[in-house]
């Protein structure tokens, strides 16, 4: 019903709050529980009316010799029916009327279900179609009753202990909007004092979810708009009563701490890059110029520049390709379940020649990875083992057996890395073999690839010692 209509948080609650409040209503009225008790409380009336009626008769029948159609009941079940609005009606053992508060003195309803049950000597109850005379509708504060049935009682009576005719009483009950109508001076108070506290729970609950939820879009706006100030916008969030906005507090501040430190990530990037791709491009800019503006240089010399620009050409390609490696790494890729086990001894047996040795031991648990990243990592760390530590690396699994982890560590016995390197060896571009066409982007690589799978790599070095160690979640 209200599709397409924009609406305040408020609004939406002080609408589902009276809903909810007139739920009960709705429901007494349409699943019929009204109705029943309202005919149960008129069948109840009419068996306590019926009790005391039937006793009055039979005493009467017990000190006359009359019998029931001898008592005169008429001027008493008139005056009955005054008092109750019910209907009276005597019957004798053939089931005629004997006695009436009506006009039905005479008429034969022995083929009356209820009346034929009392004649045999037990009560009996009936719920019958109430036939309406097409006359002008009575007020709902009137006595008259208005619902379609009519509850019938019949009750046997005795007198020397035979069955001499029986009692029948009828009473038409209230129908549902009737009893509202009749109940409301009595519950106008209470319906007022109780819509009363939905609406102002209503407004206590938006104005404490509307509050948190504007926090919350200042906070988004100042994060999307880079502004510093957006974590204190999230303050009211983090302290609201409300679990969830809490919780959508600190999750909005995770992402913004994960967004600035992307924005200093890609801030210190370009300048790595921006620095590291200078030189050579400075390099190749002089070489060009002078082989331009020198046409008479020398074979020799000009053969001497062009290697130099193929150095510069060479260095650049192996910069481009390590960053290439490395954007991937850090989007993680496609994942496949695979055994840590069998791609180590692959990247083991792949770096075992006649020169180097590279020993596995161990056992590693299964592992949720891209295998192209891990196995560059790996080979990356084999490789970094084999030409700074020397001929021998050993590739070993050891106290990640229990726990949600596993892991592999790649130990050499080389001359180790100094502390003063050892703090800055996992950073882009750092490198002390830029000689020999190191880029520094391998064990920045290999950082990327465990960060990325959610795990981390650690580093140890002593003179003759050097550990580093990979660290993943296991299956």
């Amino acid at each position: 019903m209200l599709r397409g209509y924009s609406l305040s948080l408020r609004t939406w609650l002080v609408l589902s709050h009276l809903v909810v409040f007139t739920l009960p209503v709705l429901a007494l009225v349409g699943t019929g529980a009204l109705a029943s008790d309202l005919r149960t409380q008129t069948l109840e009336d009419l068996e306590h009316q019926a009790a005391l009626l039937s006793l009055d008769l039979e005493h009467r029948l017990a000190s006359s010799p009359k019998g029931l159609g001898d008592l005169e009941l008429d001027a008493t079940l008139v005056r009955a029916k005054a008092e109750t609005l019910a209907g009276f009606r005597v019957v004798d053992t053939s089931g005629h009327v004997v006695a009436t508060s009506g006009s039905d003195r005479g008429e034969d309803i022995s083929a009356d279900p209820e009346v034929a049950t009392a004649l045999g000597g037990a009560e009996a109850t009936a719920l019958k179609e109430r036939q309406r005379v097409p006359t002008s509708r009575e007020s709902l504060a009137g006595k008259s009753r208005h619902a379609d049935v009519r509850v019938f009682v019949a009750r046997p009576l005795y007198e020397g202990g035979a069955v001499v005719g029986a009692l029948v009483l009828s009473r038409t009950p209230r129908e549902e909007v009737q009893a509202f109508y009749q109940m409301a001076p009595r519950l106008s108070v209470g319906v007022v004092l109780a819509l009363a506290g939905t609406v102002g729970l209503a407004f206590s609950a938006g104005r404490i979810l509307s509050r948190s939820l504007r926090s919350l879009a200042e906070a988004s706006h100042g994060i999307a708009a880079g502004s510093e100030a957006a974590l204190v916008a999230l303050e009211p969030a983090s302290r609201s009563r409300v679990a969830e906005a809490r919780a959508l507090a600190a999750a909005m501040g995770t992402m913004s701490a994960r967004l600035r430190h992307r924005l200093r990530y890609i801030s210190e990037f370009a300048g790595n890059v921006s620095h590291e791709f200078k030189t050579p491009v400075s390099s190749l800019r002089g070489t060009i110029e002078l082989l331009r503006d020198d046409d008479e240089m020398p074979p020799e010399q000009r053969a001497r520049f062009l290697e130099n620009a193929l150095s510069d050409l060479d260095r650049l390609s192996r910069l481009v390709g390590g960053l290439l490696r490395l954007a991937r790494a850090e989007e993680g890729g496609t994942r496949v379940v695979l055994s840590l086990d069998e791609l180590l001894a692959a990247v083991c047996a792949r770096h075992t020649d006649n020169v180097s040795n590279v020993s596995y031991q161990g056992g590693a648990a299964r592992v949720d990875t891209n295998r192209e990243q891990l196995e560059s990592a790996l080979s990356n760390l084999v490789e970094n083992a084999l030409r700074h530590g020397g001929p021998t690396v050993h590739v070993r699994v050891e106290g990640f057996t229990d726990g949600p982890w596993t892991g592999v560590d790649v130990i050499d016995d080389g001359p180790g890395i100094s502390p003063a390197n050892l703090k800055k060896v996992f950073d882009r571009f750092f490198t002390t073999d830029r000689a020999n066409g190191g880029t520094g982007l391998g064990l920045a690589l290999v950082r990327a690839v465990l960060e990325a799978h959610g795990g981390r790599v650690d580093v140890e070095s002593t003179p003759g010692h050097t550990r580093f160690r990979l660290v993943l979640p296991k299956l």
